[in-house]
């Protein structure tokens, strides 16, 4: 692993996605694709937020977006990205409100060509150097207290506080589409 956390990616994706290692990236890059143990790939997704002119997935005012991938057979949901608890800010600088939080609605993500089966392909970005910025804060046991107070291991804090996030997806007539695209430093 180097000094960002870039060689699993982030921590709660663990097990439900797949490593691209063909894909050539630099070393503040993880990519990965949504598939789990069985090798399923296909999805449906919902999220709360608003639809961009660009079909991305963008805040509600100022509610953080929620994104889940969900299994096209078993119907189980995945965890994509919560902006409230994933990312730099949200575990860094922003609190919010158990309101905001538990009020978000999900809805289903429709593409443009009226499709709602995907591939799904996710990118996280590390250019924090947490070692060199955070590590004297660290405690004995090996955690780090987040802005919310709550206590989390150091190295699970550098793999979910990436300072960008992005998904793609990949209709089953071959379009990419882009809906996800956050800065979250």
């Amino acid at each position: 692993m180097n000094q960002y956390g870039v060689q699993h990616g982030p921590a709660y994706l663990e097990g439900i996605t797949k490593k691209h290692e063909d894909t050539k990236t630099d070393e503040v890059e993880w990519k990965g694709k949504l598939q789990t143990t069985d090798g399923h790939d296909k999805f449906h997704i919902f999220y709360y937020g608003d639809l961009t002119e660009d079909d991305l997935i963008a805040w509600y005012d100022s509610t953080p977006l929620l994104v889940y991938a969900e299994h096209t057979v078993t119907g189980e949901r995945y965890l994509l990205i919560d902006s409230a608890k994933h990312g730099y800010d949200a575990m860094l600088c922003e609190t919010y409100s158990e309101k905001e939080i538990n009020d978000r609605p999900l809805r289903p993500y429709l593409d443009v060509e009226g499709e709602d089966i995907f591939e799904v392909e996710l990118t996280a970005y590390y250019n924090v150097p947490w070692d060199e910025e955070f590590g004297e804060d660290v405690d004995e046991n090996g955690t780090y207290e987040l802005i919310t107070g709550e206590r989390m291991g150091f190295d699970q804090v550098k793999r979910d506080g990436y300072d960008a996030f992005a998904i793609r997806i990949l209709n089953r007539k071959g379009v990419w589409t882009d809906i996800v695209q956050e800065e979250l430093a």
